[in-house]
């Protein structure tokens, strides 16, 4: 059976031109549900990945250039608030009395 004597949906015989389009528009269908499926992975995964980073208190999410690190602080007026400071607690002797 040769490409000529095939028959379309239609009844009508196929061309190698109508066989083109209909690949043709096949790839356009793939690439048109391929990207929006794919951005909504990517951010999905992102998001899986910050949430991550967080619950491990990932210390290089401060210098990370993909991520938008706003800070905030409440202190009274005149304290002084020095970037990433790392907090220490003092040991206080138990020979002294509170």
């Amino acid at each position: 059976m040769s490409l000529r004597n095939m028959l379309n949906s239609h009844g009508r015989a196929c061309s190698i031109g109508d066989l083109l389009l209909d690949l043709f528009l096949w790839i356009i269908a793939f690439i048109c549900l391929g990207i929006p499926s794919w951005l909504i992975f990517n951010s999905w995964n992102k998001s899986r990945l910050l949430n991550q980073r967080l619950e491990q208190c990932d210390n290089t999410l401060l210098t990370d250039s993909s991520v938008k690190v706003t800070q905030i602080v409440s202190a009274p007026i005149g304290t002084t608030v020095t970037e990433n400071a790392t907090l220490v607690v003092a040991q206080v002797p138990s020979n002294q009395i509170r």
